[in-house]
């Protein structure tokens, strides 16, 4: 009788040691699952990490997981309501039929067993789905067990509720394992405890992966409103910001791979890859600052002066033929004067016909001399200005009349492209209003160089760049792709209403020249054109052609 005490004693000592022993497990598992989701800031290995852990720590057969979401309503017979909640379901895994992601929704309401718990924001333990209490509010559905050939015995359902109260989500699981059978059997109130502290641990790390998520979509459309603000001052440049973005990002993975040349120890990790993104993707921001008729100055003169100029060759040549027509008659009234009888009047005429006609050609070809050299140039090889002003000068002489003014002339001579000089050291400065408007944003720290990478992007290897004149071992190396991949998109760009668009190998060659002129770096140029960046852009929208 003694003994037989002992033993059942021996019996609940070991029963105790072995509960104490599983709650230990499960505690330090609990443990353990807080570090782990902690470790975590991405929203989608956050969700396949609860689910993993929520099979690991309930034996569960199957888990699956839903998150509450606001979804915007038409507004039209639903005053004052703008948002509708809504149970999201992101995942499931299930030991026995594998993974499932599906964008499905359920309302939050009592039809189903995730909408009641998510509403009431209590657990809930089901022994057998197929044998719910006839007062219960909620149905199961069927059409997974359908369609998997499954069969959902026990589940356990709890709420993820936030530190303010409000449900983000539920986490399901479903069919626990027997140890010894393998069979599905009911969920106890140990589980239910259990996963509902592991709930709220995964909700933190949900809600920050979440908020970790909408900081990043939100700075993105900042990024993106400010790209599109850049383009609304210069439509001529669309798509340009986005292009260089591409570009410079495909050539950093480039020299990631290289395995060969200076570069080849160079390696990017994805935080970097993001920072030069964004650098490549505002560099023009502080073109916002530029006057517009700078910006988008399409010749060497306005419009406006060029109308001038125009209006002056057509008042000389007004004057002009008002001249021989008043000599042609003052001959004839001394002819008639003079009793002489006027038989060269029609040679006369014929004569001063001609005389017209030859200075209105002159004036013609002076007017087409300045059309061409108003038209800026890629290149100064590209340009000629002596040919150009050598009509101008001859036509000026002959009608003993300036048809330009000293300053007209000068910048019909610039040799590049259509700005002169003040109004380059103008648009030059959108590199220091770039800079100065990057540092106003609190970047984090891996994206603490955006502002200075966007600052060097004009800047050339020899120091002849702008805005500082810093030589290539002070200018970054993303600078200097972010200034291959620039010079690149700007001459293949269509519509530039200073240039025509100019084809892949003629920019490669301008790129090579600059190159070897020590201007741009080139063995990031080697790498640029081996690894055939450009083709990263060639299926991107750009502007159509002028017709």
């Amino acid at each position: 009788m003694k003994t037989s005490r002992n033993a059942k004693r021996s019996q609940r000592r070991k029963k105790a040691k072995r509960l104490a022993r599983t709650r230990e497990e499960r505690y330090r598992s609990l443990v353990d699952i807080g570090i782990a989701l902690s470790t975590e800031k991405e929203l989608q290995p956050v969700l396949d990490l609860i689910l993993d852990k929520a099979l690991e720590t309930t034996r569960a057969d199957g888990a699956s997981i839903y998150l509450t979401e606001n979804i915007r309503i038409d507004s039209i017979g639903n005053a004052g309501r703008k948002f509708h909640t809504v149970l999201r379901f992101h995942r499931s895994a299930n030991r026995s039929t594998g993974k499932i992601h599906q964008n499905k929704i359920l309302d939050m309401n009592d039809s189903s067993i995730a909408g009641h718990v998510a509403l009431t924001g209590r657990p809930l333990l089901v022994d057998d789905c197929y044998d719910l209490p006839q007062d219960a509010p909620f149905k199961f559905n069927l059409e997974f067990d359908r369609e998997a050939k499954y069969r959902t015995r026990s589940m356990l359902t709890v709420p993820m509720v936030a530190s303010n109260g409000r449900v983000r989500g539920v986490l399901q699981m479903v069919n626990k394992l027997s140890e010894t059978t393998g069979e599905a059997e009911p969920f106890t109130p140990e589980d239910r405890e259990l996963m509902q502290a592991f709930a709220s641990q995964a909700c933190v790390a949900v809600e920050n992966a979440k908020l970790t998520e909408d900081i990043e979509n939100l700075f993105e459309s900042f990024i993106r409103a400010s790209v599109t603000a850049i383009e609304a001052r210069d439509p001529a440049t669309s798509g340009h910001s986005d292009r260089v973005a591409v570009l410079t990002v495909e050539f950093a993975r480039a020299v990631h791979r290289s395995q060969s040349g200076p570069y080849k120890a160079l390696l990017f990790t994805d935080a970097q890859i993001r920072e030069l993104r964004y650098a490549a993707l505002l560099h023009d921001f502080g073109k916002i600052g530029v006057r517009e008729s700078i910006l988008t100055k399409g010749k060497k003169l306005y419009p406006h002066e060029m109308e001038t100029i125009l209006a002056r060759l057509e008042s000389a040549r007004a004057r002009q033929e008002m001249i021989a027509w008043k000599d042609m008659a003052h001959e004839l009234v001394d002819m008639i004067e003079g009793a002489r009888k006027p038989d060269g009047a029609r040679f006369k005429l014929a004569k001063v016909a001609q005389k017209i006609d030859r200075f209105s050609q002159q004036l013609n070809q002076v007017r087409m001399s300045i059309l061409n050299a108003n038209q800026p140039q890629i290149v100064e090889r590209d340009f000629d200005i002596a040919t150009l002003m050598s009509w101008i000068n001859k036509a000026s002489a002959e009608l003993n009349q300036e048809l330009l003014t000293p300053d007209e002339v000068v910048k019909l001579s610039l040799p590049k492209g259509s700005l002169n000089p003040e109004e380059r050291r103008e648009i030059e400065s959108h590199v220091t209003h770039t800079y100065h408007f990057l540092r106003q944003i609190a970047w984090t720290e891996d994206l603490s160089s955006v502002a200075d990478i966007a600052h060097a992007h004009h800047e050339k290897c020899d120091g002849s760049g702008y805005p500082r004149g810093i030589t290539a071992e002070s200018i970054p190396v993303q600078s200097r792709m972010m200034a291959i991949s620039d010079i690149y998109d700007a001459l293949t760009s269509m519509d530039r209403p200073y240039k025509r668009a100019l084809e892949p190998e003629r920019a490669l060659d301008i790129l090579h020249t600059e190159a070897n002129a020590g201007k741009v770096d080139f063995d990031l140029l080697k790498v640029f054109v081996e690894a055939e960046i450009f083709r990263s852009v060639l299926g991107m929208a750009r502007p159509r052609k002028a017709a």
